[in-house]
């Protein structure tokens, strides 16, 4: 179980690092779009990791690294959302 939570700990920085060289309408794409881009980082990770090993590892990898792309997006979007300001009359 730590090999898996490891391994989907080292698959989420890696998405991280290719994020960033993605083309602009990508990302604001992806952001924007949470369920996909959740489905996509889980469906990826799980395709590669089960190369290394069909247990249950691949499948806790797998899972990690998708809980960490929704928490980075959900972080993501509450950083970047301007405060509302309220008028007062």
């Amino acid at each position: 179980m730590t090999e898996g939570l490891m391994l989907g700990t080292i698959a989420w920085a890696s998405m991280l690092a290719t994020f960033t060289h993605l083309p602009k309408r990508v990302k604001k794409f992806l952001i924007g779009h949470f369920l996909v881009t959740d489905a996509i980082a889980t469906g990826l990770t799980y395709t590669f990791l089960s190369g290394i090993s069909k247990s249950l590892m691949s499948v806790i990898g797998s899972l990690t690294c998708g809980l960490l792309v929704n928490f980075t997006l959900m972080g993501y979007s509450q950083l970047n959302n301007e405060p509302r300001s309220v008028k007062s009359s």
